[in-house]
């Protein structure tokens, strides 16, 4: 999903003061993401997190709520920038730059930035650690074919360590992360998650 689709979606959300709207990015990195985030709430469409029912998936969807004043905001924009999103200027953005903030709202995006950071270490979780458990198994129904040599047996827990070894680098590195970011919202008084998560 690029960013001319992300504007749609929110677009197509402001027009039908929809409550709420979820997106998949595909964009390059959550920066570019957390920089969408801001414009969405310009337009009184605050980030909520995972979408309920997917933050598992490595690839989830992204849960947008609509502000109670949210009509007044849009308002004002549509007003102040008269012109389809893309071609008129995003709030908080440079011209003809996409999503790319002014120096004025960065800390504002690095906050988002940091949400959805916290959002994503939650899906470094048990269920990863089970996939790398279920492996031995996997491991032993493919040596059935080549036969259980002592080699073939010692290969096979070689590439699970290997793979246990990259979980634990994974799971130490995004913790670090988490506490970092979570540290950076208590700092800047960001609740995260929100209370009622998703």
């Amino acid at each position: 999903m690029d960013e001319r689709h992300l504007l749609n979606e929110l677009m197509k959300a402001v027009a039908e003061e929809a409550s709420d709207f979820v997106v998949r990015p595909h964009l390059p990195g959550l920066k570019k993401f957390a920089a969408f985030a801001y414009v969405a709430e310009s337009f009184g469409y605050r980030y909520y997190g995972h979408a309920p029912g997917n933050a598992a998936l490595n690839n989830p969807y992204f849960l947008f709520r609509r502000m109670p004043d949210a009509h007044e905001r849009a308002a004002a924009l549509m007003a102040a920038n008269p012109g389809t999103p893309g071609r008129a200027q995003l709030p908080g953005m440079q011209p003809g730059n996409g999503f790319s903030p002014v120096p004025a709202v960065r800390r504002e995006v690095e906050l988002l930035y940091s949400q959805m950071v916290v959002d994503a270490s939650g899906r470094y979780n048990p269920r990863v650690l089970s996939n790398i458990l279920v492996l031995p198994i996997v491991m032993a129904i493919f040596l059935i074919f080549p036969g259980y040599t002592i080699g073939n047996v010692l290969i096979a827990a070689g590439i699970w360590f290997v793979f246990f070894a990259f979980y634990l680098v994974g799971l130490g590195v995004t913790r670090q992360r988490r506490a970092k970011h979570l540290a950076r919202l208590s700092a800047a008084g960001v609740e995260w998650p929100p209370r009622g998560d998703v």
